[in-house]
């Protein structure tokens, strides 16, 4: 009884005397990894888990980094969406040689996601109540299959058949672990229209529909990337993909002759693309702490197979400094820049307003662009991270909840140069800036949901909803 005694205080003492900051004489300051153990895997292979976290065997760790390094650690497994529920501790301590396991203990999420699509056409749940009056005819509904580890290597397959304002047939296959951190990926997509924006004024889509049953714009693309991961924080893809896109004589003739640039019908090109990222944010989902660095750069139009020329680059930074144990302060910059003079198709002119590149307060507009400079600034209040039990008849991967809550409030700037159709929009070409509060709420560790009340430049003013799914 007194040996376990005796066994269980030289454990216990050296991690109190490294959570507390203090060194015994003699002591060493560093311990040194001797195994990672991990428990609670059955679809997942060890190798993901391993991949994803700086802790390896036969790491020498600072005492001091301990504590910090594991909690990181934990908040990266997570953003996976792989799992729900993360811990790492320290067994067998041995305090004589300065070596001690680490125990990862996971909960696997649910991988398996076969869900009805019942979604809006337009870029949020504002421009779809303001601008379209809530219109039934710009809702995408069908059926979508996603597995996010298909064979336990944190492999994602998705299947979509969508039909609604966009017909849509898509499926994508990554593999990211194929051979000595590389991996594969491939998509084909297929769509079609019966609406779409021609052309943007004063800084809103204008939408064209000749009628319930003419299509007037189809897309089909084609893609293949090779995907490379140096280390846990260096990640590389390189694509290559084809485009061809058609439209009805009519937009061209009629409403706008540039939309694919010198009155023609149709556009195709072959593009490469190279995507540089370097993340050592702390919890990558909604970053808590640490930086994040992008590079990216795209040629459309190569050979033959092409009937245009553009090439762009686009930087990214961004920084997150926790402060006084429940703030943060995140900023981010990123500018694109057209490397060619010649003029864009209406088609390829896209600039903010579009996928993660928006302003506070300007969800209802877009500034379209060649080139454009895009600042997000703001500051956290976290209120609320904890755990909660579901009730029983919830599936096993869902009876424990993640919620994180924060109170935000942000301030964004921004500038597009369109030199082409900028002179009918009044917000392009010249400096904006929108602010405003904002609740942010993250479930599960892979949903997001944010309200926000955005002011513009100018005074507009209102509440925008928007959601996403990590998976």
């Amino acid at each position: 009884m007194m040996g376990c005694q005796y066994t269980a205080l030289r454990i216990f003492v050296p991690v109190l005397i490294m959570l507390l900051g203090l060194k015994l004489p003699g002591q060493v300051d560093y311990v040194i990894i001797d195994s990672v153990i991990v428990t609670g895997i059955k679809k997942t292979k060890r190798e993901v888990i391993m991949r994803e976290i700086d802790l390896q065997p036969g790491d020498t760790i600072g005492l001091g980094q301990m504590a910090q390094k594991i909690t990181a650690n934990e908040k990266r497994i997570l953003s996976t969406g792989l799992f729900t529920l993360v811990s790492i501790n320290i067994k067998n301590w041995n305090t004589d040689n300065s070596t001690c396991n680490l125990a990862v203990e996971v909960r696997e999420n649910w991988y398996i996601y076969p869900y009805p699509i019942f979604e809006l056409a337009d870029r949020n749940f504002n421009v779809w109540s303001r601008e379209q009056n809530y219109s039934l005819k710009r809702v995408n509904y069908g059926v979508a299959f996603n597995h996010i580890n298909f064979t336990g290597l944190k492999d994602k397959l998705k299947l979509k058949f969508q039909q609604g304002f966009t017909h849509k047939y898509e499926i994508t296959y990554e593999y990211p672990y194929l051979l000595r951190g590389w991996g594969l990926s491939a998509n084909y997509l297929y769509s079609q229209n019966r609406e779409t924006a021609y052309i943007a004024r004063d800084n809103k889509p204008v939408f064209l529909r000749l009628g319930d049953e003419r299509t007037l714009l189809r897309s089909h693309r084609a893609g293949i990337s090779l995907l490379h991961r140096s280390n846990v924080w260096l990640y590389h893809k390189f694509s290559a993909e084809y485009n061809n896109v058609s439209v009805d004589s009519v937009l061209v003739n009629e409403y706008n002759d540039r939309f694919l640039g010198e009155g023609r019908t149709s556009l195709r090109f072959l593009a490469l693309d190279y995507l540089l990222r370097y993340d050592r944010t702390l919890y990558p989902l909604y970053p808590m702490g640490g930086y994040r660095m992008e590079a990216n750069a795209r040629k459309e139009g190569l050979g033959w197979l092409s009937n245009t020329d553009n090439a762009w680059i686009a930087l990214a930074g961004e920084y997150h400094i926790p402060f006084l144990s429940r703030f943060i302060f995140s900023t981010r910059l990123k500018a694109k820049k057209n490397l060619l003079n010649n003029p864009l198709p209406y088609y390829l002119n896209g600039g903010i307003g579009y996928r993660d590149d928006n302003m506070m307060g300007y969800q209802l507009y877009v500034l379209d662009g060649r080139d454009f400079i895009l600042s997000n600034n703001s500051i956290k209040l976290r209120i609320l991270d904890r755990n909660f039990r579901m009730a029983e008849w919830f599936p096993q991967a869902y009876k424990l909840m993640n919620a994180r809550l924060f109170l935000r409030f942000s301030f964004d700037y921004g500038y597009a140069n369109d030199p082409v159709f900028g002179i009918i929009n009044q917000y392009s070409n010249t400096h904006q800036y929108g602010f405003g509060p904002a609740f942010d709420a993250i479930l599960f560790n892979t949903m997001t949901f944010s309200c926000e009340y955005g002011v513009t430049r100018f005074g507009e003013k209102g509440f925008f909803l928007r959601s996403d799914v990590n998976f």
